[in-house]
C-alpha cells in the first residue's frame, strides 16, 4: 500500500444494508427516467451531517435515499411514502422510534 493512499474504514456486516424501491410513478430528470430508488443504512457521520444541516434550517436530502434532490421533490407522494416505509428498517436506533411515530401522521422523509 502506498503511504500516500488514504485508508478507508467500512462496515463488514452481513446484515442487509440496502433495498431497491420500485416507483409506481416514474420521474424523468435530466434525460434519465427513474423507475426505482435505492434506500440504505447510513453512517454515523451521515446522520451527524444531516442533523447539523437541519439545525441550520437547511433542507438537506435525506442521506438514506439515493436519488437527486430534484427527483425526490418531484416524486409522487405515494412513492415518497413507500420510500419512508422502506427506510424504517435501515434507520439507526436513535432515529427509528421518532420516525415510527411520525410516519403514520406525516411521513418520515417527505415532510408532507
Amino acid at each position: 500500500m502506498d503511504e500516500n493512499e488514504q485508508k478507508i474504514a467500512r462496515v463488514v456486516s452481513t446484515a442487509p444494508r440496502e433495498k431497491i424501491v420500485d416507483l409506481e410513478f416514474p420521474v424523468e430528470f435530466d434525460g434519465v427516467i427513474y423507475t426505482m430508488v435505492k434506500v440504505r443504512r447510513v453512517t454515523g457521520k451521515e446522520v451527524e451531517d444531516y442533523m447539523e444541516a437541519l439545525g441550520r434550517d437547511e433542507r438537506p436530502m435525506p442521506p438514506m435515499i439515493e436519488c437527486p434532490r430534484e427527483v425526490y421533490d418531484a416524486m409522487d407522494d405515494d412513492d415518497r411514502f413507500a420510500l419512508d416505509e422502506a427506510v424504517l428498517p435501515f434507520l439507526p436506533r436513535r432515529l427509528k422510534a421518532a420516525a415510527e411515530q411520525s410516519l403514520p401522521a406525516a411521513g418520515l422523509t417527505s415532510g408532507s
